[in-house]
């Protein structure tokens, strides 16, 4: 019996000739969520997945189900253990787009720092605000805080540094000593930083990191840019901390809860720049991940070994 994958249909002009060539069948979705394998749980052994949450319960009811290849670098949306439990292989593309996160952090040092909101926003009111009142600051010695040192950080911190940037770097309990930059405890990242960068795992302890105590640390011309998890951020902390100028801006490409409510408090701020988690999502990015995807599924159901699981 030839395997059965279910993908979104978005994706199908990359992964339907790689599948087809592998001797796979392909369904297409609309979303592949929990309810999409559910339904076709008896004939599916593979999914690529995006961000849709898959509970525990889902398992048990997919009882062919062999890979579940997500779309990017995070997992939080399905429970590996679990996937683990039933003979599920969860992998990720870790390849596809850190280079990309990175850019999208570099362009926000540039924003924040330039002061680009502001000026924009001057000139589209039909205001021609003085140079002086509003140009930012050199990025050139300027300090970047790096909290999580995996391939984001490390891109960052390479195009930062090329950029005549100060370095500090923080990575939890494991502290791979930075090429470039100095390797710091998070007090003294906080309180040095002019530009600060989250992109660590969620984890107990990184889970709510940045609140009252530790935004009270940060410089009031300090920015904050989150292209990491929306649950790094105590959402009501940062928002009266940017509201009452505790610091000064910040760039947010990931909330909790997402999508991010149309009441929600940052919407009303003018020193923040939102985007709607698409940190990693260029043209390039997405068909490399879409590709390590597929290709990691063909691995596994041919009976090969995966080259990218989180619960090996």
């Amino acid at each position: 019996m030839q395997p059965t994958v279910v993908i979104p249909a978005v994706i199908g002009d990359v992964s339907q000739p790689l599948f087809a060539k592998a001797g796979i069948n392909v369904i297409t979705v609309p979303t592949v969520d929990a309810a999409t394998l559910v339904q076709y749980g008896q004939q599916v052994d593979g999914a690529i997945l995006g961000l849709e949450p898959i509970p525990d319960a889902t398992f048990a009811k997919t009882p062919r189900l062999k890979i579940l290849a997500r779309l990017g670098v995070g997992y939080n949306n399905v429970n590996p253990t679990v996937a683990k439990e039933h003979g599920v292989v969860v992998s990720i593309t870790p390849r596809a787009n850190y280079n990309t996160v990175a850019e999208g952090i570099l362009a926000m040092i540039f924003v924040l720092g330039r002061n680009l909101m502001a000026s924009n926003r001057a000139i589209m009111s039909g205001h021609w605000p003085a140079v002086r009142a509003n140009g930012g600051h050199d990025i050139l010695g300027q300090t970047l805080g790096i909290i999580g040192y995996g391939r984001i950080g490390r891109a960052l911190e390479e195009k930062a540094a090329a950029l005549g940037m100060k370095i500090l770097v923080n990575n939890g309990d494991h502290p791979k000593q930075p090429r470039f930059g100095q390797l710091v405890d998070l007090p003294t990242l906080y309180r040095e930083s002019d530009f600060i960068s989250l992109t660590p795992r969620v984890t107990p302890k990184t889970t709510g990191m940045i609140n009252k105590d530790t935004l009270a640390l940060m410089k009031p011309t300090a920015n904050l840019i989150n292209y990491g998890r929306g649950q790094l951020i105590v959402t009501d902390d940062l928002v009266a901390a940017l509201k009452h100028h505790q610091i000064h801006a910040a760039a947010l490409d990931a909330f909790d809860p997402e999508p991010l409510p149309a009441d929600s408090p940052l919407l009303q701020l003018d020193n923040v720049f939102l985007t709607p988690h698409v940190a990693g999502g260029t043209i390039e990015a997405n068909a490399r991940a879409v590709h390590d995807a597929t290709e990691e599924i063909i691995r596994v159901l041919s009976g090969h070994a995966p080259l990218w699981a989180v619960n090996e």
